[in-house]
């Protein structure tokens, strides 16, 4: 194929995907093109990106470029063969065909399909959506800088864990330290304290973070006590032959 079409298909990729298009050499093409789910643009809703190589050899199209995952989020090895796997699998399918944008728009389909947290809470080491009762699983976050999730309670007993270790530290340390050092050692620990680093890949996270855990842990369970009086209602005047004593019913209500 004339390398002008191929030229032109290297455009075609830079005009769709813009500034997350990273083009390493035009001909034959080496593109690094950074992808997201269909639901990326709402954050809460993501919970995998990659970035994905495509590396192109003098016979391309007629031989298939080299496709890599150069870094991603969210997703463990096994997520990332799958997705490997599909968007070579579609270029051997199109093989002698210009590719580029149908490869990266393969990725971005598979990445939808994966689009939701999988697997075990890496602390707890239970699973982070129980699929028989998903009613009554616990509530988890993301970590923004690296998408690892976690159960709330959990991530903040563990951050609860490291404050008490680096206490700890502090005070074990040793008394012959200047006064000078003492104050840069608690400016360090103001700058580190607004900050923590992800219990898995050790990326670091803003710790301000954890207040939203706070909040929806505090949020489910004045949900759980609603739910539990409700049905403690539903049960005493059904079931109970003092349904109508105004003591109960007031206690109730």
């Amino acid at each position: 194929m004339a390398e002008e079409e191929v030229l032109a298909e290297v455009e075609a990729v830079q005009a769709v995907y813009g500034d997350d298009c990273l083009l390493i050499e035009a001909y034959p093409p080496h593109l690094h093109v950074h992808l997201k789910p269909r639901t990326a643009d709402v954050s809460s809703q993501q919970f995998v990106e990659a970035t994905i190589g495509m590396k192109a050899g003098p016979l391309y199209p007629e031989e298939p470029p080299e496709i890599s995952i150069i870094d991603s989020k969210g997703l463990d090895d096994q997520r990332q063969k799958h997705l490997t796997a599909s968007i070579r699998e579609k270029a051997f399918e199109l093989a002698s065909c210009l590719m580029l944008v149908a490869l990266c728009e393969e990725a971005v389909e598979r990445l939808s399909d994966m689009n939701h947290p999988d697997g075990n809470c890496p602390l707890c080491l239970y699973p982070l959506l129980d699929k028989d009762a998903r009613l009554n699983s616990l509530p988890f976050m993301k970590l923004m800088s690296c998408f690892h999730c976690f159960h709330c309670d959990c991530i903040i007993r563990w951050w609860n864990w490291t404050q008490v270790q680096s206490e700890k530290e502090i005070t074990s340390s040793s008394t012959s330290t200047s006064r000078i050092m003492q104050d840069q050692q608690g400016m360090h620990r103001v700058m580190e304290e607004s900050m923590g680093k992800c219990p898995v890949c050790r990326k670091v996270f803003l710790a301000r973070i954890l207040n939203t855990c706070l909040a929806w842990l505090a949020l489910v369970a004045i949900w759980i006590f609603q739910k539990s009086c409700t049905d403690l209602k539903t049960s005493v005047f059904s079931g109970r032959k003092d349904q109508g004593n105004p003591a109960v019913a007031a206690f109730l209500q």
